[in-house]
């Protein structure tokens, strides 16, 4: 009898976590060399897809950009998120960016009460000099209106750089990384706190570590609720991006 109610302790337990997961497996049933997005945002106040991939609105699309393609599986020891990945570049001889966004909303629906993480896994293999966007909390669903950035850049030959921004205020994490390694970044949004938080490879223990860095917006700052996970992808990548999690909870972020 004993042996049952720790069972069911241990059960309970489980899925108290896994009940702070708001959204997984987001590349569920893609394969390597399927095309990411489904459809194309052509209107900003187009209905929303719920669940899907799709290219962000934009009044200027970049000529010849196109939806990012599904790349090789990425893995991190102790973090549970499993299966394929986004290549990220595009195509030579095309510049600029090019945004993908997946809801996380149903129509009417926000996350803009306490505090919301967004984890995944990322492994470049070149980018640029200067701090790029590439990772958003974003307050709109078809994209735009971000709350929250993930930047990376080049430093020296060999090694990367990431840093985390809240609309114009922006600072750097202060450790460099490896270039072609795969890392676990863990964006974190405290509406309490007015602030965005950056975890770069963060020890995967029960409770909450130091983030590497922190950034406080201005006044307002987060009073826009989160709608979608924006992924922007541009010619000076490349590298491949994935197993995204979003949570309420540091617990349910990192998959224990």
């Amino acid at each position: 009898m004993k042996k049952v109610f720790v069972s069911i302790a241990l059960a309970a337990v489980a899925l108290g976590s896994q009940a702070q997961i708001v959204k997984n497996d987001l590349l569920k049933g893609y394969k390597e060399g399927d095309v990411l997005e489904k459809t194309v945002y052509n209107d900003k106040r187009a209905p929303i897809n719920v669940d899907t991939w799709c290219g962000g609105f934009t009044s200027k699309p970049v000529e010849g950009s196109v939806s990012p393609t599904i790349g090789k599986a990425l893995t991190y020891e102790g973090y549970s998120e499993a299966g394929p990945s986004i290549t990220l570049g595009f195509p030579q001889g095309v510049k600029g960016s090019r945004v993908s966004v997946y809801s996380l909303v149903e129509s009417g629906k926000v996350y803009s009460k306490g505090t919301y993480y967004i984890a995944c896994l990322a492994n470049f293999s070149k980018v640029g000099t200067n701090l790029a966007d590439f990772l958003a909390a974003s307050a709109s669903y078809v994209g735009g209106g971000n709350r929250g950035q993930v930047y990376v850049r080049r430093e020296g030959n060999d090694k990367i750089k990431f840093a985390v921004g809240l609309l114009k205020e922006r600072a750097e994490a202060p450790m460099a990384y490896d270039y072609n390694k795969t890392h676990l970044l863990v964006l974190k949004v405290d509406y309490t706190k007015n602030e965005v938080s950056l975890f770069v490879d963060p020890e995967l223990g029960q409770s909450e570590p130091k983030a590497d860095i922190v950034v406080t917006g201005e006044e307002g700052a987060l009073k826009a609720g989160l709608k979608s996970v924006a992924l922007r992808n541009r010619n000076g990548f490349k590298g491949n991006i994935g197993n995204f999690r979003f949570a309420k909870d540091w617990a349910g972020a990192i998959g224990k």
